[in-house]
């Protein structure tokens, strides 16, 4: 079973597990093919999380981290003059992009787990995709109307991603020829070619183009870390999730173990979870950092200041015939990422940095070396034989989304396609946001007694996520839901 956040992606997961291949086999393929197809969401010039359970065995379970890293060049005194509150992190440009992590994350994941199959093989589809182009969508044409001007900021990418001079229309061919030139490459030299190859070498110059901003040895001493998942058990059921530098497993975890004594009435509910949402990302400020950097007390406390909002993110969850579970997330930051376009390359640098404090002397502070938390929060629920991996984008609505999802299933007895379906909640930088899905009562009561502004969204809007699961019952049977916020679908063998 492989959902993922767009048909051409699945369909390259399936086509890999149709041959013999295994869950980890369909997700290079399934990486490879969404940096294609969803290039204003991921990409080799950016990192992610891999959470993996081979054989679906929990006490084997861990997360492949492949989150970028700052470069060597990012010194905090340097990019905090006189130790000045900065009005904004670096969005756009080299100053905002870490050091890509997919590339080694995804060759460890297929060196460690891997049955065998080529890389060249698992690449195919992505290589067609890149060659021969695909039809657009509506999320594609959604991210590029709302980052057009980040587009524009950037001529090669503008050649790319516009024609004549215009947003490409959803339903139109996107070719991308000198990405499908670069993953011929990765297929047959590998992704090393991404870090101390030739390809490496023009990232680094298409980064200090202007002046030094990465070390010429960032790339090649870029290395990946297998962590062991966060884990709590929640309503009888082992909850494993994404850790640090995440927080979205973090964040996940409190939320619903505080919502287990919460009354079920719809707008008591909601009050609660908005408040709590607040106060977690306040408390996760202080804490949240690299742990190779920092030791954290994740029990939490209840002061701090709210996060910097962020970006865009892809998602996807494949588990195999052998019960082997994939679920991952990748980004490259904000939509589109930083705008610079590797020349001759086609790979798009991520942002990342901008999920960094504008203060300096927190552990998330722009800093060398370090990983920027993140949101991502791949998770796995093991209990009774079944399980259930999920995952979503969203940057900082993951874990709320997440957990309005698993409030409902741990908590109130639904199943999985309804809690996927049902309305979510969202609060960010002072402001509280309801999904059109709720009635017009619920939202007008909980305007009423929130005590910041409220904001309505649309009906089933991308804005609050795209969770993609596969459930696995106790029989063995698998169930694969894709989120309808996003162009996601799920496909069976």
């Amino acid at each position: 079973m492989v959902v993922a956040a767009h048909p051409l992606a699945a369909e390259a997961g399936r086509e890999i597990l149709r041959e013999g291949g295994n869950g980890v086999d369909a997700a290079i393929a399934v990486s490879l093919a969404l940096g294609v197809v969803e290039p204003q969401a991921s990409g080799l010039g950016g990192g992610g999380f891999m959470m993996v359970s081979p054989m679906g065995d929990p006490e084997k379970t861990v997360v492949i981290d492949g989150r970028g890293k700052t470069p060597s060049l990012a010194l905090e005194e340097y990019i905090y003059p006189e130790g000045v509150f900065l009005p904004w992190a670096p969005k756009t440009g080299p100053m905002s992009a870490t050091i890509p992590g997919l590339g080694r994350m995804l060759a460890h994941a297929l060196d460690t787990y891997g049955s065998g199959i080529s890389l060249d093989r698992l690449s195919r589809r992505a290589r067609k995709y890149a060659s021969e182009g695909f039809e657009t969508g509506r999320v594609f044409d959604y991210c590029t109307a709302l980052f057009e001007a980040t587009l524009r900021s950037s001529p090669a990418a503008s050649r790319v991603f516009f024609r004549e001079g215009k947003r490409i229309p959803s339903g139109e061919t996107l070719v991308q020829r000198d990405l499908a030139e670069t993953l011929d490459r990765v297929a047959g030299e590998g992704f090393e070619i991404l870090y101390t190859g030739e390809i490496g070498a023009a990232i680094t110059r298409a980064m200090n183009e202007t002046g030094p901003v990465w070390g010429v040895d960032d790339l090649a001493g870029y290395e990946i870390r297998v962590r062991k998942p966060l884990e709590k058990t929640i309503a009888g059921v082992r909850v494993l999730t994404t850790g640090p530098p995440s927080r979205g497993g973090v964040g996940l975890l409190h939320a619903l173990s505080a919502l287990a004594d919460v009354s079920r009435e719809p707008v008591e509910r909601t009050l609660f979870l908005l408040g709590e949402v607040e106060r977690l990302f306040r408390a996760m400020t202080p804490v949240i950092g690299d742990p190779d950097l920092f030791e954290m007390d994740l029990d939490l406390g209840n002061t701090g200041t709210a996060p910097p909002s962020g970006g865009g993110t892809s998602h996807f969850t494949i588990v195999d015939r052998e019960g082997t579970i994939v679920t991952m997330s990748q980004t490259i930051g904000h939509f589109f990422g930083s705008a610079v376009m590797v020349p001759g390359h086609g790979i798009v640098l991520n942002n990342d940095i901008s999920d960094m404090e504008r203060s300096p002397g927190l552990p998330n502070s722009i800093g060398p070396g370090k990983r920027p938390v993140a949101n991502m929060a791949p998770t796995i629920l093991f209990g009774n034989s079944a399980s259930i991996a999920l995952g979503s984008p969203g940057s900082l609505r993951i874990f709320p989304a997440m957990a309005c999802v698993l409030d409902r299933l741990l908590h109130q007895g639904m199943g999985l396609e309804e809690a996927i379906r049902a309305a979510r909640i969202h609060w960010e930088e002072g402001t509280a946001f309801l999904e059109g899905d709720f009635s017009d009562e619920v939202y007008d009561r909980v305007s009423a007694r929130h005590p910041g502004p409220v904001r309505r969204r649309r009906v089933q809007d991308l804005f609050f996520g795209g969770v993609h699961a596969v459930e696995r019952s106790e029989a063995g049977v698998l169930s694969g839901v894709a989120d309808p916020r996003r162009d996601g679908v799920a496909f069976g063998l």
